[in-house]
């Protein structure tokens, strides 16, 4: 039966991947299942895989009717229900707020700390009157970033309403379902947790028992990101087979038959998966968990794989969405995975044996998805999951459930549990900081093109089908060394890629430019953005503040394959232009870091440099006249004078290349008397390329520049709807009157230019993403 099943499931994948598409190519890889069951002419298996195709069919026509038709602008005054569980960060609180006629995205941030008892009251199923503007979400405007537009658009949610804080005191509590009941008693239960437990061990466990990773450390889980263990975060297949085990062997030593117990267990596996959170590898444990249950009813003798197919089928059909959720994604393969080598795990005599193989076929089967995703794999998660999965499994969650459980029975014994978990938890932390100072920890991928990733998948494939024959190890052999080949030309291809680029990045109002040469003999960061964070009070911190130096740059770098960067320029010290170099210095290494040479820096530029220092970072100062060169292409630096004691936008770093048979003109924040210094000292500025001062303000970018540059391409760095009214109008009027073509990061998103031997093109973001997401029949 599983392979009826595993038909079925190859063809709704390619069905929902082509309705994504839309491309020529998926319908061919549609046509060869179909082709191995006509030449052994099987046709029951045919019918089954046609019916898929009708029903997948329609049914992903339905869902992009229904997410992408337009949805009107909600009133200032809205009313309905909260729909979902509210999510308090800091001082804000997030839901989804069901209308009449659609869902929105309800947010809203408290000025007061007596607003957030108001927050607190909030449940699901309330019915309030909300009032508040609506917005629509923004678009990504830079590359290998989270779309939050198309998370939201997949919930059917095309607005986002920003309300007043007191508006949720009109809000009285509805009559909640059996399934509200549970999702609100899962917000009860997390809130529990907090008030209860010290926050070293709150995070650990609201994710271990409720799926719930809010209150984990940012920095904690970015180091189980990088080491490859952050699957042992989730809730997974064996929290339910715990679950299901320890039910029935409860309720059959209460006496209780076993068909009623079996019944009972379902109802308890399904009330779990919604406390649980429901995320897709919870709702693929529980259907397992159910399905393995009616067959123990029903007394029929199935494999293991049969209910794993069945749930991937059960829940594409429902939701084709899930196929583009990681966790769908990891969930699924790595079952299948363990389920299709178990002969293999048996075979193996000691545990360590087991453990290490299944660690292994796991990480190989999932690693397309992870470079996908993260563009980055650490060569010590194989060995890291050895130590962390019994020591999760075995060890700390089971603490994490006594302590719950103790806590709520006899909590005057409950610190006993709590300060050992606290212990445990804080050498784990201890030693996983040990395996970050590791040589390599995290290998970093270009991302994958989609013939890579195909290639990636074909070759794993042919690994695993290999290594079940016995009698073809020469086969198995062959596909290994082919794998190993793929993923180290894959490492090392910006090494031998002869394509250049240079990226104007959207940081909002601020300036970063990346400089990448070919074959990776250069990569050079020109400031980093920033976003100015005010003080705050305790109670109004959010668990992760946003950065352009983690949330954008850092992204960007991994996705364009850069591992290391060799000179992060800072043109003066302003916060919209170095605010984000600090996550950068922290996270990612810098070998130089090149500053003006100035008497005197402020606060936020000193402190970048001392952490520079503490990196083991080399401190470059540059003044008029310092040069280097990398093969053909050549680096000036124009201003500002050595020893510079002065206004911070007039001591910026001005910068002249050679890059790409172009010359680019970096001018930082330089103002007018700056830009007039220059072109006294300098008998020839012209360049090709102007990266226009100061975002587009009215004290930068004179006449006499512009005609001394005479650039053909004027490249702006600015936010969009900015307080300050960059560019200035009186800006764009000179650059126009020169027929100089202007580029804005406002507008286009981040803009590239890509070049190889002396040619080059520009091209942005915006345009790509909108040339990606035409109706097929405009293609």
């Amino acid at each position: 039966m599983s392979i009826y099943l595993a038909y079925v499931c190859i063809v709704q994948l390619i069905t929902i991947v082509f309705f994504k598409e839309y491309h020529l190519l998926v319908l061919l890889f549609l046509m060869i299942p179909f082709s191995i069951l006509l030449l052994n002419r099987k046709w029951i298996h045919i019918t089954y895989c046609l019916v898929t195709v009708l029903v997948t069919s329609l049914v992903c026509l339905y869902q992009n009717q229904i997410i992408k038709a337009p949805k009107p602008k909600p009133a200032n005054l809205i009313q309905g229900e909260i729909h979902t569980t509210p999510i308090i960060d800091g001082n804000k609180i997030s839901f989804t707020f069901k209308l009449k006629e659609q869902k929105v995205m309800v947010v809203a941030y408290a000025n007061k700390q007596s607003d957030m008892s108001i927050f607190q009251r909030r449940t699901i199923d309330d019915f309030c009157r909300l009032k508040g503007e609506a917005s629509q979400p923004e678009a990504n405007t830079n590359p290998y970033l989270f779309n939050y537009q198309e998370y939201l658009m997949y919930q059917d949610i095309q607005w986002i309403q920003t309300i007043e804080p007191k508006s949720l005191n009109d809000c009285v509590q509805g009559k909640m379902s059996i399934i509200q009941k549970l999702i609100s008693g899962r917000q009860h239960v997390t809130r529990y947790v907090e008030s209860k437990f010290n926050e070293n061990i709150e995070g650990v466990i609201n994710a271990l028992l409720f799926g719930d990773r809010t209150k984990m450390s940012p920095h904690v889980e970015s180091q189980y990101q990088i080491v490859g263990i952050v699957h042992l975060l989730a809730i997974s297949g064996s929290h339910i087979s715990l679950l299901s085990l320890v039910t029935y062997f409860i309720l059959i030593r209460f006496g209780i038959t076993k068909e009623s117990s079996l019944i009972l267990t379902i109802l308890i596996i399904i009330s779990y998966g919604f406390l649980a959170g429901a995320s897709a590898s919870v709702v693929r444990a529980v259907i397992i968990g159910v399905l393995v249950c009616i067959i123990r009813l029903l007394k029929i003798k199935l494999n293991l794989m049969t209910p794993l197919i069945l749930s991937c089928i059960l829940m594409l059909t429902v939701n084709p969405s899930y196929i583009y959720d990681i966790g769908f994604q990891f969930s699924f393969v790595t079952s299948f995975t363990i389920l299709l080598t178990t002969k293999r795990i048996l075979s193996y005599q000691s545990w360590y044996a087991k453990a290490l193989f299944t660690s292994s076929t796991t990480q190989l089967s999932s690693l397309p998805i992870l470079l996908v995703n993260f563009h980055e794999f650490s060569p010590y998660s194989i060995f890291i999951n050895l130590i962390y999965i019994p020591f999760i499994t075995f060890i700390i969650l089971p603490l994490c459930i006594l302590c719950f459980i103790v806590s709520c029975i006899l909590p005057g014994l409950s610190w006993i549990f709590e300060s050992l978990l606290t212990f445990l938890i804080e050498c784990s932390n201890k030693f996983l900081d040990l395996c970050m100072q590791l040589p390599f920890v995290k290998l970093v991928f270009i991302h994958p093109s989609k013939t890579v990733v195909l290639l990636y998948f074909i070759i794993i494939f042919a690994v695993f089908y290999f290594m079940e024959e016995k009698n073809d190890q020469i086969k198995f052999k062959i596909s290994l060394y082919c794998f190993f080949l793929l993923i180290c030309s894959h490492y090392f291809f910006p090494n031998v890629n002869p394509v250049g680029k240079i990226v104007f990045i959207d940081v909002g109002q601020g300036d970063c430019t990346l400089i990448k040469l070919p074959y990776n003999k250069g990569n050079y960061i020109i400031d980093t953005g920033g976003v100015v964070q005010f003080n705050q009070e305790k109670w109004m911190k959010r668990k992760k503040v946003f950065s352009t130096g983690t949330d954008i740059l850092l992204p960007i770098l991994k996705g364009e394959g850069i591992s290391n960067i060799d000179k992060l320029i800072f043109t003066h010290g302003d916060y919209d232009h170095i605010g984000g170099a600090y996550e950068v210095l922290q996270l990612f290494p810098v070998e130089n870091l090149v500053i003006g040479d100035k008497l005197n820096f402020g606060k936020v530029e000193q402190e970048r440099i001392d952490l520079a220092i503490k990196k083991g970072t080399n401190i470059q100062k540059v003044s008029e006249g310092f040069s280097w060169k990398v093969e053909d292409f050549n680096f000036q630096v124009l201003s500002p004078i050595k020893g510079y004691v002065g206004e911070e936008n007039h001591g910026s770093i001005v910068m002249k290349a050679k890059i790409g048979d172009m010359v680019w003109m970096f001018t930082g924040d330089v103002d007018e008397s700056g830009e007039k210094s220059i072109i006294s000292k300098y008998e020839n500025v012209r360049s090709d390329v102007l990266k226009v001062g100061h975002h587009g303000s009215d004290t930068s970018t004179s006449d006499a520049f512009v005609r001394s540059v005479a650039p053909k391409f004027a490249i702006i760095s600015v936010g969009a709807n900015n307080r300050y009214g960059h560019p200035k109008k009186e800006v764009i009027d000179r650059l126009q009157k020169e027929h100089i073509i202007i580029l804005r990061t406002d507008r286009d998103g981040a803009i590239f230019y890509e070049f190889k031997k002396g040619q080059g093109t520009f091209s942005t973001f915006k345009a790509y993403r909108k040339s990606r997401d035409k109706n097929p029949k405009e293609k």
